[in-house]
């Protein structure tokens, strides 16, 4: 995976895996205001398998990725987007999981009913970086509440 780009909101990686949530674009559904939705997609990939889903993000899914980046820096494990109406993400800093690294995992419970684990040696500063990605976000793609 390549260097994160202004359009994503996840970006971890090391030199063999990673897991990204990259914005593709916001949609209005009226003319007025600011954008109603993010659509966007989550990315893994790795030596071994490779795969994609698409999702739509919106103003209360950013509220929470706040919250659990907050949870992450204590040290917690923590999921995001648990609506049932999207993929489900589920976070486990390295000092809460045997392999040492931090955990992604992704679920699809909407459409394959598969998920997989992905493990990342993330850099030390990986939560503070993450907080400048979603602020980012948030300026290119201002949504509406």
């Amino acid at each position: 995976m390549s260097e994160p780009r202004l359009s994503e909101l996840i970006h971890m990686s090391d030199d063999e895996q990673g897991v990204a949530l990259r914005v593709i674009e916001g949609m209005r559904f009226s003319e007025a205001g600011d954008y109603d939705a993010l659509r966007s997609e989550i990315l893994v990939s790795s030596q071994f398998m490779s795969g994609r889903v698409e999702l739509y993000i919106n103003a209360y899914d950013l509220d929470s990725w706040s919250e659990v980046l907050e949870a992450l820096a204590a040290g917690q494990s923590a999921t995001w987007l648990e609506s049932g109406r999207s993929p489900r993400l589920v976070l486990a800093p390295p000092e809460a999981t045997e392999s040492g690294c931090t955990e992604v995992s992704v679920y699809d419970v909407t459409g394959s009913q598969i998920h997989v684990t992905v493990p990342v040696a993330v850099e030390p500063d990986w939560i503070e970086r993450h907080r400048q990605l979603l602020g980012e976000i948030r300026d290119r793609f201002p949504l509406t509440h």
